[in-house]
């Protein structure tokens, strides 16, 4: 599948904040995550990097 976890940055970790993500959507300084079963999450933040092979989306606040 091609689902992945997004995190957010604080510092040197990185916390998980939402599973099986399918759809980032960058907007106006937030990221808008929805989940394979169309849970939506807004972070504060903006897109820091994606690791495809690792299927990771890194979110800087």
């Amino acid at each position: 599948m091609c689902e992945s976890a997004a995190y957010v940055q604080k510092g040197d970790k990185l916390e998980r904040i939402m599973e099986n993500v399918v759809s980032v959507d960058p907007f106006e300084g937030k990221v808008y995550l929805t989940d394979l079963l169309g849970e939506q999450k807004i972070v504060d933040g903006s897109i820091k990097e994606i690791r495809l092979m690792e299927h990771k989306i890194i979110i800087a606040e």
